[in-house]
């Protein structure tokens, strides 16, 4: 189980830089798919992979903001965001410091 979150982390971190990278390279998801169909992910772990990784980018919206003083909550939330990502998919950790970061914010 622990096996295959961090592969999918490790996948879903991936899907950022996938979006704009070109998907003609040999080293894209779409060309590695293409040499091991068997071992490929399907249409909903794909979503599911891509999903993560938009939840990863809403993570970084929330810790590194553009800021012009210190900004404790940010540097805690970052912190937890790294020891969470280690236990739960990004999608959880984002709804937990979502919750955690207004909930403090008040």
């Amino acid at each position: 189980m622990k096996s295959t979150i961090q592969s999918a982390i490790l996948i879903a971190a991936m899907i950022p830089a996938l979006a704009v990278a070109d998907t003609g390279s040999p080293y894209s998801y779409e060309q590695i798919a293409k040499r091991y169909q068997s071992q490929s992910l399907d249409k909903k772990e794909l979503a599911w992979a891509k999903m993560q990784g938009e939840c990863l980018v809403g993570l970084k919206e929330i810790n590194f903001r553009k800021k012009t003083k210190f900004d404790p909550i940010a540097e805690w939330t970052n912190l937890r965001s790294w020891s969470l990502l280690e236990q739960f998919p990004p999608c959880e950790v984002l709804v937990m410091i979502e919750v955690a970061k207004k909930t403090l914010d008040k």
